[in-house]
């Protein structure tokens, strides 16, 4: 997945670069609570105001987003049968037993975090610099 976003900061070869969010994501909202401008930090040489273009392979967008959603859900409804089975049928033990369950499963994300955020394969990379307000605005100052 390449998106191309303004570089908006640089400090000591990472550059900050903010996205606007794509028109397929107007509906849903769930990105930092439906901010219409996402910013990441990404390794790279650039000047304010490039426009970067940043790449992430669509098989870690997937792998993400399963690790994000997908784990949690499944947390959540392993506990809910289990409580279930475990209470002979109580409505109360499900219940108790998917709280449970998902408290695992987002447990088990953020102790696994900062292994994944180690791995440069889950990172987005940088793969083109183009022109963007900072070369203008040195044009107009030479002009």
């Amino acid at each position: 997945m390449r998106q191309p976003g303004e570089i908006t900061q640089v400090k000591g070869g990472m550059m900050q670069v903010t996205f606007c969010r794509p028109e397929a994501c107007a509906a849903c909202n769930a990105c930092e609570g439906g901010k219409k401008e996402h910013s990441i930090w990404v390794k790279g040489e650039g000047r304010v105001g490039e426009i970067a273009v940043v790449d992430m392979p669509d098989r870690m967008v997937a792998r993400a987003s399963f690790v994000a959603y997908g784990m949690p859900l499944l947390t959540l409804l392993a506990g809910m049968i289990g409580g279930y089975l475990v209470t002979g049928g109580s409505d109360a033990g499900a219940g108790i037993g998917a709280a449970a369950g998902l408290a695992a499963g987002m447990t088990a994300l953020a102790v696994t975090e900062k292994g994944r955020r180690g791995k440069e394969e889950w990172h987005p990379r940088l793969v083109d610099i183009l022109p963007g307000s900072a070369e203008k605005e040195t044009e107009q100052n030479e002009v």
